[in-house]
């Protein structure tokens, strides 16, 4: 059997170092100006800046050293454009093609950012994200449905928080994917099944990441599958800088998922020392009133009304006549002015009564129809007149009239002594 010949073999470093050398002697990739969107951008602790630029389907990586940043006065956000000036190299441990800039130039919003805002201007528009509509958390949930990855951190710090704060929690997963084009319909989905749970409180959450990698929490489908749910809804999505359509949509907003998982449920170990509490200072409240009573008892037991229990009697006897012989008087003097007001009433009618007056020797004369007669004129002979006495009445028949002349007076005399 004949020898295979194989052509002459290259290791990877080999092909890696061919390649960035082919790259870097091309004098077009040295310095360039690059436009595209943003996406996955990752601000490290070591000072240095890593994010993706896209255009359509293509994407290129991006990676903007500490000494270039630091120069920076501005850096992008997932779903903005940007202009790059940088050079295009090969990173020799993953063989992956990378832009390295050195300085970064805003070039407006891009394309998937301003959709996000358009879809969230419309979804405000229509009320989706009015606090009129969020429902108030139950203020003691037992029964959790958390909608999540399964297998994602998320999930493991927040079984953990829920259970430390309370240990008798009914808590059920509804697996969901959380990244990725097919994330949407499956959060939807979880979260109209656990809507239908029967469950106190729904907990949607999920790590912290990119604003791609949280794309699917700022969907319309997301958004409408939690303002229809009517279960109470907390959305923990992200880390505490991140804010979500979905955020705005549920009923309460937690900065992480342990944040979330503390919203959740009550703390338990809280509420018992709370209850052991109240009830140290009931018991101190209970002891004090007996206290207060049992002084009060002793008080009581020492007054002299119950050592001589007929003493109240006595003083009570004393105090009814005291008040009945003031009454008497108070009654007797009443009388008195009242009688002596009803003689001095008496005495004036007496004295203004027309029976008094005929007492004295006057007559009253009336005619037939009993009118008083003031004036000859006002009868004529024949007629009948009814005199009224002092004692008795009599009847009169006119038979003349006679005019009664004035008596001149006297004229007066002055004495002015004898002569």
């Amino acid at each position: 059997m004949a020898e295979r010949v194989y052509p002459r073999t290259y290791s990877v470093e080999q092909i890696i170092f061919y390649i960035k050398e082919y790259l870097q002697e091309d004098r077009f990739l040295d310095s360039l100006a690059v436009s595209g969107e943003v996406s996955a951008f990752r601000a490290h602790s070591s000072g240095h800046v890593y994010f993706t630029l896209r255009e359509g389907d293509h994407q290129l990586r991006v990676v903007l050293f500490r000494r270039y940043a630091a120069l920076q006065q501005w850096l992008p956000r997932d779903g903005e454009r940007v202009v790059v000036i940088g050079t295009v190299s090969l990173y020799d441990r993953d063989g992956s093609v990378q832009l390295y800039a050195q300085a970064l130039l805003p070039a407006g919003e891009g394309s998937v950012r301003q959709a996000q805002k358009d879809l969230k201007q419309r979804l405000e528009e229509e009320g989706l994200f009015s606090p009129d509509r969020k429902k108030p958390m139950p203020g003691w949930a037992s029964k959790v449905a958390v909608i999540t990855a399964p297998d994602s951190a998320a999930w493991a710090d927040m079984q953990r928080i829920l259970y430390n704060r309370l240990p008798a929690v009914q808590l059920r997963l509804y697996p969901a994917l959380v990244q990725g084009d097919q994330a949407p319909a499956s959060l939807a989905e979880a979260i109209s099944r656990a809507d239908r749970g029967g469950h106190d409180v729904l907990l949607l959450g999920r790590g912290g990441g990119s604003e791609e990698d949280l794309s699917a929490f700022n969907t319309e489908l997301v958004v409408r599958a939690i303002a229809a749910a009517k279960t109470p809804l907390i959305s923990a999505v992200g880390h505490e800088s991140d804010v979500s359509l979905a955020d705005l949509a549920a009923d309460l907003r937690a900065a992480t998922p342990t944040h979330g998982a503390s919203l959740a449920v009550p703390d338990a170990a809280a509420f018992l020392q709370k209850l052991e509490l109240l009830e140290l200072r009931l018991s101190r409240a209970a002891l004090q009133c007996l206290e207060q009573q049992e002084k009060r008892l002793q008080l009581l037991e020492k007054a002299h009304c119950l050592q001589e229990p007929l003493y109240l009697l006595r003083s009570a006897e004393l105090h009814l006549s005291s008040t009945e012989k003031g009454l008497q008087r108070a009654v007797a003097g009443q009388l008195e002015q009242k009688a002596a007001r009803l003689e001095t009433l008496r005495l004036r009618l007496e004295v203004l009564s027309p029976l008094a007056t005929l007492a004295r020797g006057y007559s009253l004369t009336m005619d037939s129809r009993g009118r008083i007669l003031r004036d000859a004129k006002d009868c004529l002979p024949g007629d009948v007149l009814y005199i009224r006495l002092a004692a008795d009445s009599l009847t009169a028949e006119v038979l003349r009239m006679e005019k009664e002349e004035p008596r001149e007076k006297p004229e007066d005399s002055i004495c002015f002594g004898e002569e």
